[in-house]
């Protein structure tokens, strides 16, 4: 026990090195967004019902909920937001609620960081590299920002990914004091609904931008609504509930790898109650059901593979019965499609940056053509 706190300890250490340089004695206008005039936060279902500005689950789901996932709800994984300005520096300063910075295997500034995205004309994106500081205050610098003047005469857009696996207690936005700074407000497009794992909740980013549900919405330009919960990805009826009450563009239920404990005849029943709940409410908006994508192949440990493909074994079934049963609109996602790989886990489940794109990559694949078809 005692070498276990040390290497926690010691991997919290390494991560949160200081990567930092103050800002400057410039003096600085402070936006919080929680205080702002109209709603600002991204990637939410429900922004009127919440306890803290920065939940994912509406406080009347509280006590429906088990005290895992409940808690899980308030990390503020997919959270983000927009504003515009003309800054060359933009200072990020934010407070957590765990300061467990860090995991053993994923780091602090995936865990807890933020990070930093501006879109291009073209349709590409520029990424800001941040200073960052991690102490009872978290701050991340992000200086000498290019402006291109010629072709962003009114400033740049800036995309404010928020942490993965902790919870955002208070945060601000600075800007000098002298430069302009416009908030935005969340985008109107049907977002694209995530109910998921750990992994689709962003273990292990190397940042919140790489979460494949972050790369996912910016390839595809609509928001993403992430309700990914780490170990507690189970179909459940009480969220899937809540899941049927927002009207979304797609519904991608990812959760296979935390399901290897139940038995397949519970696994089958979950999958069709949780495709009929939705598509009693929702009857035309596409489904997803996705693979168990922990890889297979070469893979040394017999016994997780045989979960791994017991699991899509189960999960292809309940695919043909929906379908032999009419139901339309209902999507796979396999795991060759996503071929996670040998060099894509951290661990054998958990992405790596690497792993993050090709899960984005393949959903990209099959959402274009589910929309194109519509």
């Amino acid at each position: 026990m005692r070498i276990q706190k040390i290497l926690a300890f010691a991997a919290v250490c390494f991560f949160a090195i200081p990567v930092f340089a103050q800002p400057s004695n410039v003096k600085m206008k402070w936006w919080n967004p929680a205080k702002n005039e109209f709603p600002v936060l991204e990637g939410q279902g429900w922004n009127k019902e919440l306890e803290n500005f920065y939940d994912r689950i509406p406080l009347r789901a509280k006590n429906a909920l088990r005290k895992p996932v409940w808690s899980l709800s308030r990390n503020s994984a997919g959270l983000k937001f927009r504003f515009k300005t003309k800054a060359r520096q933009i200072v990020v300063r934010y407070v957590v609620e765990k300061k467990n910075f860090a995991m053993l295997h994923f780091p602090a500034t995936g865990v807890s960081g933020v990070d930093l995205y501006s879109p291009n004309n073209d349709g590409s994106w520029a990424w800001a590299n941040g200073k960052y500081k991690f102490g009872d205050t978290i701050t991340y610098t992000f200086s000498n920002l290019d402006l291109d003047t010629k072709n962003y005469k009114d400033g740049r857009e800036y995309h404010l990914y928020l942490p993965l696996y902790n919870n955002v207690s208070w945060l601000e936005v600075g800007v000098a004091e002298n430069a302009d700074f416009l908030p935005l407000g969340p985008r109107k497009e049907r977002p694209i609904i995530v109910y998921g794992t750990s992994i689709a909740q962003g273990g292990c980013a190397s940042r919140p931008g790489m979460a494949w549900t972050a790369i996912l919405e910016r390839k595809l330009r609509i928001p993403m609504i992430n309700l990914g919960f780490s170990g507690n990805g189970q179909l459940e009826k009480e969220l899937i509930d809540l899941i049927a009450e927002i009207d979304a563009s797609v519904f991608v239920l990812d959760c296979l790898p935390n399901l290897g404990g139940f038995k397949p005849e519970e696994v089958n029943k979950r999958l069709l109650a949780s495709v009929n709940t939705l598509r009693q409410k929702h009857p035309q908006t596409p489904i997803i059901l996705t693979d168990h994508a922990g890889f297979t192949e070469n893979r040394m440990d017999a016994a997780i593979r045989r979960t791994i493909m017991t699991s899509n074994q189960t999960s292809a079934a309940a695919y043909q019965q929906l379908v032999k049963a009419g139901v339309k609109n209902i999507y796979q996602l396999s795991t060759q499609e996503i071929g996670l790989g040998t060099d894509g886990t951290v661990d054998g489940s958990h992405p790596t940056d690497l792993g993050m794109l090709r899960y984005a990559t393949a959903y990209e694949n099959l959402i274009k053509k589910i929309l194109d078809t519509k």
